[in-house]
């Protein structure tokens, strides 16, 4: 089975143990993804979020030919659960339990690539803005979220935004640029 590996955020510059073969590919599937989680060590990173303006993904090939075995590397790599890692076969078969919206885009990506591809697997972790803020998300309340950060963590966070690529354009990420210049 040939599997490809969806990114659009850390994966991309930061591999680390995922095992994938070739290069990153900037034709992945159209997904709404938006900086929308903040996670353990304070940046606010980039995940499937619902109502965003879909962005063009990354792709490159999984060096596994099991889908199972593709999730469990993707969920080493992400440091979560394989719960969180989804996927979806040209069969149609579902690997997790993956947003309608991401099934959609990945399927109508897939059908344009069964050529290269038979599978695709990619991180489903949601956004906990809420969770965290005890408030709903908004791109100005990630600016005042950066703003309230110590000095190491708001540099965290900045290096992640300005190795996210270039091709990811959203909301959030248009603001940071007009208050912080990143």
């Amino acid at each position: 089975m040939r599997i490809a590996v969806i990114a659009w955020g850390s994966l991309i510059w930061n591999p680390g143990n995922l095992q994938i073969t070739g290069p990153w590919r900037n034709n992945g599937p159209l997904l709404p993804v938006e900086f929308a989680r903040i996670s353990r060590d304070g940046r606010v990173t980039l995940v499937i979020f619902e109502g965003a303006q879909p962005q063009r993904t990354y792709w490159a090939r999984s060096s596994f030919d099991n889908i199972q075995a593709c999730r469990n590397n993707l969920a080493k790599r992400e440091g979560t659960c394989p719960d969180y890692i989804h996927g979806l076969d040209v069969n149609g078969q579902l690997y997790g339990k993956p947003s309608p919206i991401a099934v959609k885009a990945v399927k109508t990506w897939l059908e344009a690539h069964t050529h290269e591809l038979d599978a695709a697997v990619w991180t489903g972790l949601p956004s906990n803005w809420e969770e965290k803020r005890g408030r709903p998300f908004s791109p100005e309340d990630v600016v005042q979220y950066l703003r309230d950060l110590d000095n190491e963590r708001r540099q965290r966070a900045r290096e992640y935004f300005q190795k996210a690529p270039q091709q990811i354009q959203t909301a959030v990420r248009q603001r940071i640029a007009q208050c912080f210049g990143w």
